[in-house]
């Protein structure tokens, strides 16, 4: 549907920001393997470490096994 593209957009948009602040712009890299193994490590650290408030402070993957995605 077309109205979901426009959020899909957005929420995209805002992962990308948070991977060049919190991550990109705080790490060197030389080669495309270094600055995928970078990429890799901050994806497991977004899903499984980071809390976040609007989730009632747990990860992704926490709120994901919960089965609250599912309701909502």
């Amino acid at each position: 549907e077309a109205r979901a593209r426009w959020r899909d957009n957005a929420l995209m948009e805002r992962w990308f920001r948070t991977l060049k602040s919190e991550c990109l712009r705080q790490e060197e890299y030389s080669t495309p393997a270094e600055l995928r193994a970078i990429i890799a490590k901050f994806v497991t650290w977004y899903n499984e470490k980071r809390i976040y408030q609007s989730l009632g402070y747990d990860t992704p993957a926490e709120w994901y096994r919960s089965g609250i995605c599912e309701a909502a």
